[in-house]
């Protein structure tokens, strides 16, 4: 109940991360597990997420709100400046604690949920149905973001 605290009755909880697309292929008992692991955050218009060179920890989910990305020269042309609801960001520091590649900032209040790189290492030993689920659809994310970067993509459907 990290994400949602007390107000939250069991069903709005699995309706909330159902729409989330990294969780669509899980169950309603492994949502509330993975409810059980992710953390709440809430940043105001103009808050930074996170900074350029910072280590990363783990990954976060917008719930809802807009970021957008601060341009700097170590991103790729093409690279998308604007994430939103449902948008993962930093997914490459939940297997690696590498330096952020740029500064992050809410351009409206922000909700994200945070997945902590120990937290899923751990879920990935107790449960590995759904970290192997949890990783195919990280993994389809990372796929299609990288080929908006190498061809230049506009819009890559869903997988």
């Amino acid at each position: 109940m990290k994400l949602f605290g007390a107000g939250k009755t069991n069903g709005q909880k699995v309706e909330v991360l159902r729409n989330i697309p990294i969780f669509h292929q899980l169950t309603r008992n492994e949502l509330l597990e993975v409810d059980d692991l992710l953390h709440e955050r809430i940043y105001e218009k103009g808050e930074i997420i996170f900074e350029k060179g910072e280590v990363g920890h783990g990954i976060y989910i917008i719930l809802s709100g807009k970021v957008r990305v601060n341009p700097c020269p170590e991103l790729p042309n093409g690279a998308i400046l604007e994430l939103v609801a449902g948008d993962l960001i930093g997914e490459l520091s939940l297997f690696d604690e590498i330096p952020r590649l740029a500064t992050l900032v809410a351009t409206e209040r922000t909700v994200t949920a945070a997945l902590f790189q120990s937290e899923f290492s751990s879920l990935l030993t107790t449960n590995k149905n759904i970290g192997v689920k949890v990783l195919t659809e990280i993994t389809r994310i990372i796929g299609r973001r990288t080929r908006q970067l190498l061809v230049h993509e506009k819009h890559v459907p869903s997988l």
